[in-house]
């Protein structure tokens, strides 16, 4: 089960400010790029509809259910959202146990997943938002390299998570600089990595995504490439030249898509390594992106981006 998006009919509005964004409060500071300067036409805000006095905080994660409907993975006093596909708002999962909200999986039997930074924990829960599943120790960082289980299973702010056609689960560990793979049921299996920009080391590994033959696409953030390895950690190869890559997902059988929260591009990647398109820039206007961090492509290739600086969500046609 790869990382995969499912269809959305959210309402959108264009032109004016969705509820739950509170214009102005950050300014965004990063840097000026024009390469990727799309048509306002092919952007639109997406509306939700939260309850009166929500908002939305930084989104770190978005995902389609099988439903089609919407989670939001936000850092406001109401972190993981569920929302319709009319943009209604259906329910709140979760209560009180996120700090840093980061990583948000949905897989394909609708099981939500999510990775917090400070609490360096990996939660799954169903649809109904009870906890199916814990990896990690609340408030406790490990340093994930002991020859022991109890410290190899244990996280220093967890970036991402995702599983593969087994349910075997990857867990990017990034403040540990490595990949940790457990059995379905949350057995250790084996972990990879290592401070570096060598194959195989990495500089935060910040996102993943596992394809159909169990390929594990991992971006480096801080080495700006991605590395892809087999479903034992093999090294395969790396790409380069793709910017800085933040969040990953699958946009089609053929392409990757990532955010490039430094410059504020939305970048397609071949399977071969070569960037297909970019668009968007850094700003705070429509078609603009504040550190787009979250991202969802629904099935008609539409793509949703989440802002971190900016607290609101984007549709690219």
């Amino acid at each position: 089960m790869y990382k995969r998006k499912a269809s959305t009919m959210f309402r959108v509005m264009r032109g004016t400010a969705f509820s739950g964004l509170l214009a102005g409060l950050l300014l965004a500071s990063g840097p000026a790029s024009h390469a990727g300067i799309v048509d306002p036409a092919r952007t639109e805000f997406v509306e939700l509809k939260l309850p009166d006095n929500w908002y939305l905080g930084e989104v770190a994660g978005l995902e389609f259910m099988p439903s089609g409907d919407l989670v939001v993975f936000n850092r406001g006093q109401h972190p993981l959202l569920v929302f319709g596909r009319d943009g209604g708002f259906k329910r709140e999962l979760g209560v009180g146990l996120f700090r840093v909200p980061h990583g948000l999986f949905v897989d394909t039997q609708g099981y939500i997943w999510t990775t917090d930074q400070e609490t360096h924990q990996v939660l799954k829960f169903d649809s109904a938002g009870e906890i199916q599943l814990i990896l990690g120790r609340r408030d406790f960082p490990g340093e994930g390299w002991f020859d022991n289980g109890y410290q190899l299973n244990l996280f220093r702010a967890p970036s991402d998570v995702a599983t593969d056609s087994e349910g075997n689960i990857y867990v990017a560990d990034g403040g540990n600089f490595r990949i940790v793979k457990f059995d379905s049921g949350g057995g250790l299996l084996q972990s990879w990595g290592g401070k570096g920009d060598g194959a195989g080391e990495f500089n935060f590994p910040h996102s993943l995504v596992i394809d159909e033959d169990d390929r594990i696409y991992v971006t480096d953030r801080q080495n700006a490439r991605i590395q892809v390895f087999d479903a034992d950690g093999g090294f395969r190869e790396e790409w380069r030249g793709i910017g800085y890559p933040y969040e990953l997902e699958r946009y089609d059988a053929n392409t990757l898509i990532l955010t490039d929260a430094r410059s504020g591009e939305i970048n397609k990647v071949g399977l071969d390594g070569k960037l297909k398109e970019k668009f968007g820039q850094w700003g705070k206007r429509e078609s603009e992106f504040g550190f787009p961090h979250g991202l969802a492509v629904d099935k008609h290739g539409n793509v949703f981006v989440g802002e971190l600086l900016n607290w609101r969500i984007q549709k690219y046609r």
